[in-house]
This record gives C-alpha cells, sequence and structure tokens, in this order.
C-alpha cells in the first residue's frame, strides 16, 4: 500500500456501510480510490466481481483500470470499472427482452437522434417554425429524462418554454415510438430504462444487489437524479455504498447534475460515515489560501479547508488593467517572463468564464510567437460563426470571391442545394464570370425557374448588404450583414446553448470592428486583411504550448502557472447566473480555477471593457472582493481610466504601479530593420531556421522562416525573439 496519511487510510479501511468521501481539490482521491479496491481485494479477498466502480469518462474509467491492476495480484478481468452508460449498456444486453427490446438493440448518438427528430418534425409540419429547432427539442427531451421527473413531457415544456408547449407532448410521444420500433435506444435512454429496469423487475434487481457487494462512485457531486436512484438500488443489497466527492466543484449543473446528491448523502443513507480529505498535495499554500476565501462564502456546501505543507513560492497576483487589450498583453509577456525562467509553456494555462474572452489573447499569443492550444474547442477566428461572417464581409469587399460566397449562399437556410448551386458554379465557369455576376444576371443565364427565384432573392439581400457600405464604418458593415443576411435571426430562433455562444462570439468579433474602426486608415479590406494575417500566423503547437481553455474544461487538470482572465462582474460570475440567483456555482466555478495552479496564480480584471462598441466601466468581481487583501500581490490601476489600445513594448517596460514588471527580450543582437531575406536565425522553441521572406512595416512586419526540424512558420519580427546568427 502507498504511504496514505491518516483521513486517507481511514477511507481506505472503513468497508462497512455507507461512506462518504468529500475530497478536496488535489487531495489524492484517486490513490484513494485504487487503494481502497486493493485493500478490499487483497486484505479483506472479497472478489473482483463482486465490486462495482462508477466513473463519468471512459478516459477515467481506463485509467482506473490500469492503476488497479497495477495494485492487485487477482485477476480483474470480471471486475466491472465503467462508466453509468456503459455500465447501463452491459444490463441492458442481459435484460433487454423485459424491456420490449432485442439484446442487439442501437444505441443513437447525437447525430442519429436530431436525424430522427428532423423526420418527425417534417413530418408534423413544424420543420419551418423556427421554435421548435430540431436541436433544441433535442436538449430539453433530454434534460427532461435527466430531471427524471413526474411531469408529463408537454406540462414540463410549457413551464420552460410555452411556445413548444402546444406540440411538445406529440413530438415527444412519435419520438419515443420511433426509438423503440428501429429497437433504440438514446444515451439518456440507456440510464432510463435500466431505471425501470431495476424499479419494476425483481429478478434483474435481486441479481445485481447479490452480484455487488461494493459500490463505488467517483465524481459523486456531478451525478444527476437518474444516477442517483441507480446508485441506491444497487447499494441496497448489501449497504455498503462508497462515494469520493466536492462539494465544493460541482460545476455542471447545466448538464444535469444535481449538487443534493452530496449535500444530503447523510439524510439518503442513514447511518453514513463522512469523512473529509483536506491536505492539498498539488498547491502552494498560499494559493490554497485564496481559494478557501472564495469558497467559504457559499451556504449550500458540506465544509471543509484545504491545507498543503507546501509553501515555497510567491503570493498570487492580483492585476488591474485599464482595458482587455492591457490584460492580455501582460499575460502573454509574463507567460514570456517564466518562459525564459524555464517554465515550459505546457505547464501554463489561461482559464476564462466564456470563449469570447480568447479572441485577444489569442491576438497577443500570436503576436508574441508564444505556441498555444484551444483545449475543448477551436480558435475564435477558426469557429464556423466567425468564419461564416468573415465570408459576408469578404463578398462585400470582393464580389467575385465566389469560394467565400459558397461558404454562406445557403447560410441561413435559403433552399440552394448541392444541385443549384453545381448549376450555377457551371454557368459562371461558362461564361466566364463570377458566381455572384450569374445571379445578378440569373434571368438571362439561367433556365430553371426555381433556381432562377432563388438566385433573385439571394442577390436581393446582396444588394441591400452592400448598399452604402463606403460610407459605414467597419463595425456598421459587420452589423449590418449580421442582420441582413438573417444570419442573426436564425441563432436567435435556434434557442441552444450552442446558439448562445455563437451570438456571443459574434458580437465580440463586432467588438473587435469597433476597436479596429479606432484607426484613421481603417477600411473593410484592411480588417479582412488583419484577420487573414492573424489566422495564418503560425504560432500554434500541439506539443508544449500554453493551454487555452473555459474554467468547466479545466477541472480535473492541473498546471505550475495559471491565468485568470476577464474576473470582471457580468462576466464572471455571468450576468445569466446574477439574473438566475445562481452565484454560487460560479463561485464553485472560481474555486476550481484557482485550484487548477500549483506554484504561480494570476487573476486578472479590466478597469474597462470594449462592450457593444463602447469602452465601458467594469467592476471586479465580487468573487475578488471576497480574497483577504494580504493574500495578494494587487498591482495595478486601481481607477478607471479609458485606455488606447497598448504599443507593443520594447525591452524592459513596466506596466505596473507597484514595482511589478516584466522582461520582454528583444531579440539579443539585432532590431527588426536588420532581417533580410536568407538571414539565418534562432528560435527558443523552434530552433535554427533562415528567414525566407518578409512583409509589411514597422511592428507589423511578418517573416516566413523555414526552421530545420519543424519546417515554415510566419511570425511578427519585432516580438518573436529571434536571434540572428548571420
Amino acid at each position: 500500500m502507498y504511504q496514505l496519511n491518516e483521513r486517507q487510510k481511514q477511507a481506505v479501511e472503513t468497508i462497512s456501510g455507507a461512506v462518504l468521501v468529500l475530497a478536496g481539490a488535489g487531495s489524492g482521491k484517486t490513490r484513494v480510490l485504487t487503494e481502497r479496491v486493493a485493500y478490499l481485494i487483497n486484505e479483506k479477498n472479497v472478489a473482483p466481481w463482486q465490486i462495482l466502480a462508477i466513473t463519468f469518462t471512459n478516459k477515467a474509467a481506463q485509467e482506473m483500470k490500469e492503476r488497479i491492476s497495477g495494485v492487485v495480484a487477482a485477476d480483474m478481468r470480471d471486475m466491472w470499472i465503467s462508466t453509468f452508460h456503459a455500465m447501463c449498456v452491459r444490463m441492458l444486453r442481459r435484460y433487454a427482452e423485459k424491456l420490449g427490446y432485442t439484446r442487439n438493440f442501437l444505441i443513437y448518438d447525437t447525430d442519429d437522434t436530431l436525424r430522427l427528430l428532423k423526420k418527425i418534425l417534417e413530418r408534423m409540419g413544424l420543420k419551418e417554425n423556427k421554435s421548435y429547432s430540431d436541436r433544441y427539442i433535442k436538449n430539453l427531451i433530454s434534460k427532461y429524462k435527466n430531471d427524471n421527473t413526474t411531469l408529463d413531457f408537454d406540462q414540463y415544456a410549457e413551464e420552460r418554454n410555452p411556445f413548444v408547449a402546444e406540440h411538445a407532448g406529440e413530438i415527444f410521444d412519435e419520438y419515443a415510438q420511433e426509438l423503440h420500433k428501429q429497437n433504440a435506444m438514446d444515451f439518456d435512454d440507456l440510464l432510463l430504462n435500466t431505471l425501470q429496469l431495476l424499479e419494476t423487475d425483481s429478478e434483474a434487481r435481486t441479481y445485481y444487489q447479490n452480484k455487488f457487494h461494493y459500490v463505488l462512485v467517483d465524481e459523486y457531486q456531478d451525478t444527476n437524479m437518474v444516477q442517483y436512484k441507480l446508485i441506491k438500488i444497487l447499494s441496497e443489497g448489501y449497504g455498503n455504498i462508497f462515494v469520493v466527492g466536492d462539494d465544493d466543484q460541482s460545476i455542471y449543473a447545466f448538464r444535469g447534475a444535481n449538487i443534493r446528491n452530496i449535500l444530503e448523502f447523510e439524510k439518503d443513507f442513514t447511518g453514513a460515515t463522512v469523512i473529509r480529505l483536506e491536505q492539498n498535495y498539488r498547491s502552494d499554500k498560499k494559493i490554497l489560501d485564496v481559494a478557501n476565501c472564495v469558497i467559504k462564502n457559499n451556504e449550500g456546501r458540506k465544509g471543509k479547508t484545504l491545507w498543503s505543507d507546501i509553501d515555497q513560492g510567491e503570493k498570487p497576483v492580483l492585476y488591474t488593467a485599464n482595458s482587455e487589450y492591457e490584460e492580455a498583453e501582460t499575460i502573454a509577456r509574463e507567460i514570456q517572463r517564466l518562459s525564459d525562467d524555464g517554465m515550459r509553456y505546457a505547464d501554463m494555462a489561461i482559464l476564462y468564464r466564456i470563449h469570447t474572452l480568447s479572441r485577444i489573447l489569442e491576438e497577443k499569443l500570436r503576436l508574441y510567437a508564444i505556441p498555444y492550444r484551444i483545449y475543448g474547442g477551436i480558435s475564435f477566428y477558426e469557429r464556423k460563426e466567425i468564419k461564416d461572417m468573415v465570408a459576408y464581409l469578404n463578398i462585400i469587399a470582393n464580389p467575385a470571391a465566389d469560394l467565400q460566397l459558397l461558404r454562406i449562399i445557403n447560410t441561413p437556410k435559403r433552399a440552394i442545394g448541392a444541385a443549384k448551386v453545381d448549376a450555377l458554379a457551371q454557368a459562371a465557369e461558362y461564361n466566364g464570370i463570377s458566381i455572384l455576376e450569374v445571379m445578378r444576371n440569373a434571368n438571362v443565364l439561367l433556365a430553371d425557374k426555381t433556381l432562377i427565384k432563388k438566385a433573385n432573392e439571394f442577390y436581393g439581400m446582396y444588394e441591400r448588404l452592400n448598399e452604402g457600405c463606403t460610407e459605414l464604418t467597419v463595425h456598421e458593415v459587420l452589423e449590418r450583414a449580421y442582420e441582413v443576411s438573417g444570419y442573426k435571426k436564425m441563432l436567435e430562433e435556434e434557442q441552444t446553448p450552442e446558439a448562445e455562444a455563437r451570438i456571443e462570439n459574434i458580437a465580440e468579433l463586432i467588438n473587435s470592428a469597433y476597436t479596429y474602426d479606432e484607426d484613421e486608415e481603417a477600411s473593410l479590406e484592411g480588417f479582412l486583411q488583419n484577420i487573414a494575417l492573424i489566422t495564418d500566423l503560425d504560432s500554434m503547437d500541439d506539443k508544449g504550448g500554453v493551454t487555452l481553455m473555459t474554467m468547466h474544461a479545466a477541472k480535473g487538470l492541473e498546471f505550475d502557472a495559471v491565468f485568470v482572465a476577464g474576473m470582471d462582474e457580468n462576466i464572471f460570475p455571468s450576468q445569466r447566473a446574477i439574473d438566475e440567483d445562481n452565484v454560487e456555482e460560479e463561485r464553485r466555478l472560481c474555486y476550481v480555477a484557482v485550484t487548477r495552479a500549483k506554484r504561480r496564480l494570476y487573476m486578472l480584471h479590466s478597469n474597462m471593457r470594449t462592450l457593444y462598441g463602447r469602452m465601458q466601466p467594469s467592476a471586479q468581481s465580487r468573487f475578488l472582493d471576497e480574497i483577504d487583501s494580504e493574500l495578494l500581490n494587487c498591482i495595478g490601476r486601481k481607477k478607471p481610466v479609458l485606455a488606447q489600445k497598448p504599443s507593443a513594448p520594447q525591452g524592459k517596460t513596466d506596466l505596473f504601479s507597484g514595482g511589478f514588471s516584466f522582461q520582454k527580450k528583444a531579440a539579443p543582437q539585432k532590431v527588426s530593420g536588420d532581417y533580410k531575406v536568407g538571414t539565418v536565425v534562432e528560435h527558443k522553441t523552434f530552433g535554427r531556421g533562415k528567414v525566407k521572406s518578409i512583409a509589411g512595416e514597422g511592428d507589423s512586419r511578418v517573416a516566413v522562416v523555414d526552421f530545420y526540424e519543424v519546417g515554415e512558420k510566419k511570425m511578427f519580427l519585432a516580438f518573436a525573439s529571434l536571434k540572428i546568427l548571420k
């Protein structure tokens, strides 16, 4: 057995009855789970097939299997270590006939479900009714199943969205009937049908209650009501239920997780033993002091205080910036300084509440040639909705941009399918003109009446887009394109979390256009050129890059240095959380973000932030107000000052009041003006290479460098830290 502390040892060896282990961040819960299984098998002679261990992801289940097999002498092949869904599939394969299915039932994934719902909506004449989007209905049905409510679906829908209540029950019934007719279950059915099996069939219930002497559940704070009921039934045979979780890290309510499951464990399982794992083996104590300061303000929690023997680092930093540009630049320069001091890029992460905050961060990281990767998402300018809106701008700037036109010709849906697109493209090629020009002359060049009608409609929309554009600012052109194209209406009517995220991303693109318009020489062509340059600069690296991610995605991960960006009220906590009185979950999210840091923690707030095209005052997050000031190194300006976009730094610059400075290393021997085609250079990450081409002027000069080991990279010469060798 590994060396365990007293609390961990107690958790491993308390094998009778119900046990709740409140495992704080970094407190060794995986080790406890592993050692408990080893203790049961090696010390208590429990057969592996008598143990059920449940976790939430296939990756976690596989890691648990590997760890357990390393410390257990017995054959582990018969032990059930799986996700909830995999466990349910295994049970349903055995007893499917009792529910009216065959054992070879199909499992419908998200795409299968959406295709089925589309057919149902079309059959009911609701396909064109935007209130009944397939994705929205799919999400509503999923939430209904996971909530395990006694309401009928039409009543459930009425409470959440009266606009779909009229047909909701009929849609749900048809969907359920179609699934059953096709001998299929969706992911939510796997859990619900297993629950129905165990609740209604005594043979199946008795079999599994007798089989599993010990039930272990990881990440218990993330369970929903269906999962809770499954666990409760399965553990009733022997009463040995062991759950590990952290109420302070319950951040998935939007996925159906119900924090009551962990808060009321002792009520649900009479006589339960509660063990708190409070020693953290990950983070410096100064970081944990900050985390404890924040989370203690939550009322809905069991209560525990993290502590650590690690006390070697510096105080966490709270930096107050003038603007989001200074905030992003501060992060980029400190990352560069930490890298110069020997910290790997892969050991650093930037966390944010919403994906839209990544845009400026990405631009600054690219400016400094800092490799990075977007975890659990894609780069801002690579997102579909951003590429779509940029395509609309491109056809305004260049009517001959056929590739960009084809991207959005049917987005939103305009009934211009593949066959019609082919006909337009053939007419354009035959006449030697652009597709848009074919549409302008559709009555003359096309024969198909339906296609002529669609082409005229599209060109009419294009004329409305293009009218008077030379007199408009870039952000005005973009806002018009968003409205007139129908893209905004399409997203608003979808009513899904994905659509809301896309709306936020387009708002951020419009923000960037507002900022760009501050330049006296701003033009639509210049804006598009800047975007093309940003997206083409090759400073991303799959290996060893700084990680950018949302706080939700960061759960379970750890980094030497963590930057928490955008700690402004109404961003974090979000405005929606404030409006819906759900700040406690946001506070738990803050706790998760802070406890990802091992050695260095930076929290950043901006006094002014661009919203809807205007620099507006922004108050710091209430979570920052909850931290004792003596625990932080507070740096930056305290009063809102409207700042211009900060210019690129040269050499050593003190950006802060309070004496906290970053060292920006310029090229060691020569300035950017000395680079020439053929110059041999060296980069700390990419190694040696040769300059192949140079374009642009001043700080905007971009070089293509052919590095000997990694190939060609594009980078700004002013900030790339290239050492000239010859």
